[in-house]
């Protein structure tokens, strides 16, 4: 199996400073790196003032993060395309690439907050609409991948028409004319984006997903899915539905959970009872509070299960555990619950969102650290005594 550290960099509000924050980062990156993991990954929110998002930019401190490691993988999860323009985006990442040595992995979203989308996009891709959002994020997506593998590019589309027309070429005066971008009346006719990325065609692409269309769209776009709230059975039957759909765009038969990878809340402590002690009151306020005012609860449900509201005072850590949505406990009780999610549904790639909002730096790296030592290595994962 692979294995993923999200790094989300929540905070509570006044809790700590960005800077703080930032050396929290960079000191569980090496951590990661150190301890067998494959990648970390990098959220993108926005205006982020109660604490719970506050990474603005998963490009620019992926770089920071590429420069204190040396062979983890610099996972970009997700960077939400209708906030960004997608050539801009497209040279960033390219960049990224090349300064990190090639270790990006690259995954995209639409994005989830109308604070965040309404007020980035002008043309108002928010969630509000959703055909439009989604016609904005492949339309974002497919031009980005142009952007990196076509060197005379040319778009004519809903959203972007590029290059712009009737624009002279301002190199015309003393660079020599190139006919695939500058005609010989000197206007600016196609586009080459550099650079490309190190990785050809590009970093593998992922898709940051949970309803079950957008598995089948993942497939018929080259998205690899990640998926977080998705239960195990919903989650077989998500994959069933990528497999057959990149089976048919392939031209070859994938294995079930195959270039798929799930996302899980994660903490390990020596005892069941001191991982519950320190996780379960963070937990309470990640789901019951901010995740729980923006997503249903039926989003944790069973194929055909139809959840009733939660009562007032009920657990979300009990709820959430009986369906293994926490991967909670100790190191032995957690590869259990590993095991029994990939015979289920054929996962081979985990994400471990060890973080939680309000969790200690030292709560945080006491898990890591025994997820190093004594649960990845049980999963093929080497440990590495330094970068």
């Amino acid at each position: 199996m692979r294995f993923g550290y999200f790094m989300p960099g929540y905070q509570l509000a006044g809790e700590s400073g960005w800077d703080e924050v930032l050396g929290r980062l960079r000191r569980e990156a090496v951590l990661a790196e150190q301890a067998g993991f494959n990648e970390v990954w990098l959220a993108e929110h926005h205006f982020g003032a109660e604490g719970w998002d506050v990474a603005p930019n998963p490009v620019m401190l992926g770089l920071d993060l590429a420069a204190a490691t040396s062979r983890i993988r610099i996972g970009l999860g997700a960077v939400i395309l209708p906030n960004w323009h997608p050539l801009r985006l497209a040279e960033d990442i390219a960049l990224l690439d090349h300064m990190s040595g090639g270790r990006v992995e690259c995954a995209v979203g639409r994005g989830i907050t109308n604070r965040e989308l309404a007020n980035l996009n002008l043309h108002g891709a928010d969630r509000r609409d959703n055909d439009r959002n989604w016609a904005f994020f492949l339309e974002a997506l497919e031009l980005m991948k142009a952007a990196w593998t076509e060197d005379a590019l040319t778009w004519d589309g809903e959203f972007f028409q590029l290059p712009a027309k009737g624009i002279k070429d301002s190199y015309a005066a003393w660079y020599p004319r190139d006919p695939r971008w500058r005609s010989e009346d000197d206007e600016y006719i196609a586009i080459n984006v550099v650079p490309k990325p190190l990785q050809r065609p590009y970093p593998t692409l992922w898709n940051t997903v949970d309803q079950t269309p957008g598995f089948k769209i993942a497939a018929e776009h080259g998205l690899r899915p990640i998926t977080w709230l998705r239960s195990t059975q919903a989650m077989r039957e998500a994959f069933e539905l990528y497999r057959e759909t990149a089976s048919a765009v392939q031209g070859r038969e994938l294995r079930l959970g195959e270039d798929c990878a799930l996302l899980r809340t994660c903490y390990i402590a020596e005892t069941m009872e001191e991982a519950r002690r320190i996780a379960e009151p963070h937990v309470e306020a990640m789901y019951g509070g901010y995740l729980g005012g923006i997503r249903s609860r039926a989003i944790y449900a069973e194929p055909g299960e139809t959840l009733p509201p939660a009562e007032p005072g009920e657990s979300w850590f009990d709820f959430l555990y009986g369906r293994d949505h926490l991967f909670v406990g100790t190191p032995e009780s957690v590869g259990e619950q590993i095991e029994r999610v990939r015979e289920s549904t054929g996962l081979e790639h985990l994400l471990l969102f060890n973080w939680l909002p309000g969790l200690s730096e030292r709560d945080s790296v006491a898990s890591l650290e025994l997820l190093g030592s004594e649960v990845l290595p049980r999963f093929g994962a080497e440990v590495v005594s330094g970068t």
